[in-house]
């Protein structure tokens, strides 16, 4: 037994987590509501970190109905995402400055932590989110 949950999860336990039917799972990620799988070895596997980014983007009881069909532009939708963004790997997806995204670091509108005390680094997870709540 780890001391850590999974990073990955197969399909039957990426929709537990989420709590919801395995029929459900399958519709959602239909719909470009959740994301699909990544392939490691031919299985299928769920990344725990995009599913928490996609949960976030779905409204909350009571909220418009309209915010549960976000979704990201076209051109940056096929763009797959890495583990970790820089500050110019991350200007370079969303077509700004690097300097753009290290401001957007400091006012606090975009969550990054220091890798090795000195360099940026920016969670997909956090910047899967950012984008959600950018269409809304």
């Amino acid at each position: 037994m780890y001391a850590y949950p999974p990073r990955g999860l197969c399909r039957e336990a990426a929709a537990r987590y989420l709590g919801i039917p395995t029929e459900l799972f399958d519709d959602l990620i239909q719909l470009g509501q959740l994301p699909g799988p990544r392939l490691l070895c031919g299985a299928s596997v769920w990344d725990r970190h995009h599913l928490d980014a996609a949960f976030e983007a779905f409204p909350t009881a009571g909220s418009s109905p309209a915010q549960a069909s976000v979704s990201l532009p076209h051109d940056m939708a096929d763009q797959p995402h890495p583990n970790v963004y820089t500050p110019e790997t991350l200007a370079r997806r969303w077509r700004c400055s690097a300097n753009h995204v290290r401001n957007m670091i400091k006012r606090g509108d975009l969550s990054a932590f220091r890798s090795g005390g000195r360099l940026l680094r920016i969670r997909t997870a956090d910047v899967i989110s950012h984008e959600a709540s950018a269409l809304r």
